[in-house]
């Protein structure tokens, strides 16, 4: 008797008729803002999308959804201190999950910020003294890239950014061209803060620590990524919480270190700064806007 073989295949077979529609949260015909500041855009789909990516500049940014199951979609792009002043268009291509796309676009126009002017000195004793003791700078730079590159694609943050000290003055604002006479003309890209010398330093969101050392010109260093490739830094710190460790979890608040002058400084303060996709941004618009 012959018994032919039997094969029994099963596929999941996913039907979807539903047109793809896009449309912006915000609707505006001309969208501002300043060098040195963020871009927050969202948008909402009629279903979940596959990929979501804008671009601005010539380059891409990852969409993201603003929570698990949301349908409303957020993309952050940094506006760079030298960015040119002008209008771009930023468009949004969005691709469901049977490959359906729909591309939204709008106008955004730079504007020029006005970065105050300054003058610092740091003895040359004092360098020397930091290069005992400290990794070159190029290390966490090179460190930096790929971290953003490893950024966890999702957002491990709810609501404001807070200051990561008790501020008692604001020595250099973002953006303040500076000069120095060994380092000659830059943009101070984070926010030069006063406090008591030693006062506590914290995380000013939720996050994972992803870097603890020290660096020739940022001195102690603490960096904590908050996903979506967006990072806090936090330089020239007295010295590391005994309880921060590389890649641990920390909540808003939980202490990190205390206010120093180790690094690039002539004396106590705190330079504090945020990178999206290693490009950097005022961290003060952060903790005025629920991002």
């Amino acid at each position: 008797t012959f018994y032919p073989n039997e094969v029994h295949n099963n596929y999941e077979i996913f039907i979807d008729n539903v047109p793809l529609q896009t449309a912006f949260i915000q609707q505006a015909t001309d969208v501002k803002v300043f060098q040195g500041k963020t871009l927050h855009v969202q948008f909402q789909a009629n279903k979940p999308l596959k990929e979501a990516t804008a671009k601005l500049f010539s380059k891409k940014y990852p969409c993201f959804p603003e929570s698990k199951e949301s349908l409303i979609y957020e993309v952050f792009i940094p506006i760079a201190c030298e960015e040119k002043p002008n209008e771009y268009i930023l468009a949004i291509n969005c691709v469901d999950y049977v490959d359906n796309e729909v591309t939204l676009e709008e106008r955004v126009q730079i504007i020029p910020f006005p970065f105050k002017k300054q003058k610092i000195t740091v003895s040359a004793q004092k360098m020397t003294e930091e290069k005992a003791v400290s990794q070159s700078q190029d290390e966490l730079n090179a460190k930096m890239l790929e971290l953003t590159e490893q950024s966890p694609k999702e957002k491990l943050w709810t609501g404001n950014f807070a200051v990561p000290t008790d501020v008692t003055a604001t020595f250099t604002d973002f953006g303040t061209l500076r000069t120095t006479p060994d380092r000659g003309m830059y943009a101070h890209k984070g926010v030069d803060v006063g406090s008591v010398p030693k006062a506590g330093v914290w995380a000013p969101q939720d996050g994972i620590v992803v870097v603890k050392d020290r660096y020739i010109f940022s001195g102690n260093t603490v960096v904590i990524d908050h996903g979506w490739g967006i990072f806090s830094l936090l330089f020239h710190l007295e010295d590391f919480a005994p309880s921060i460790e590389v890649g641990q979890k920390i909540k808003r608040g939980n202490p990190v270190g205390r206010v120093g002058k180790t690094g690039y400084a002539n004396g106590y303060h705190l330079h504090w700064e945020m990178r999206i996709n290693n490009i950097e941004i005022d961290p003060t618009q952060w903790v005025k806007e629920g991002f």
